[in-house]
């Protein structure tokens, strides 16, 4: 995906010289010293002691989940894209108005199925082949408020549906969290292009 009209607002993913992802827990001082001067960190684990040392040394290039914001107020913040309910444009004004020059969104690829009714609000991931069978079978339509695409079906007897992210979507949310003050942007999809 390419971001080229959002400006100065960044777009990193893994293969961004700008990002070092940490997948498993290592030692702090290292760790910084590979981070140079430039870099943003994003641990993929959340061991709390060498996070809270790493926050000391690295601030707010240090990258951590919303669920630890409040034990790490110096780190930048990762807000998640995908969100199943609610409006998407309130929930990231939310999260700039308790999370101030913090925020980060975090694009992820949404693609949930859901039972209709779904009182949980909680879904179940769709492989992505099974997502196009499906795109084949029924139209989607666009969510202004999810910032999603979706489409209804029924099977056998039951009633679903798909919330599903697409390159314009996630370009929409990129949008949305610029508008909202955030930070930039982080993609952990394995490619940058054609769609998150």
């Amino acid at each position: 995906m390419v971001f080229d009209n959002l400006g100065d607002f960044p777009l990193l993913t893994p293969q961004s010289p700008l990002l070092l992802l940490s997948p498993f827990p290592e030692e702090v001082q290292s760790l910084a010293l590979r981070a140079g001067t430039a870099s943003y960190v994003l641990p993929l684990w959340d061991s709390t002691e060498p996070l809270t040392q790493l926050a000391a040394i690295l601030g707010p290039r240090l990258l951590v989940p919303e669920k630890l914001a409040q034990a790490l107020p110096q780190c930048g913040v990762l807000i998640p894209s995908s969100i199943s309910g609610g409006e998407f444009r309130q929930r990231l004004l939310e999260a700039a108005e308790r999370y101030p020059r913090r925020c980060w969104l975090l694009l992820e690829q949404l693609c949930m199925e859901f039972p209709l009714p779904c009182p949980s609000g909680n879904g179940t991931e769709l492989p992505p082949k099974q997502l196009e069978a499906l795109l084949l079978a029924h139209p989607s339509f666009y969510d202004p408020g999810l910032c999603c695409r979706y489409c209804h079906y029924s099977r056998d007897g039951s009633y679903f549906m798909t919330l599903f992210d697409t390159a314009d979507t996630s370009m929409q949310k990129a949008e949305l969290a610029k508008e909202a003050g955030f930070s930039g942007a982080v993609s952990l999809q394995p490619s940058a292009e054609g769609g998150v």
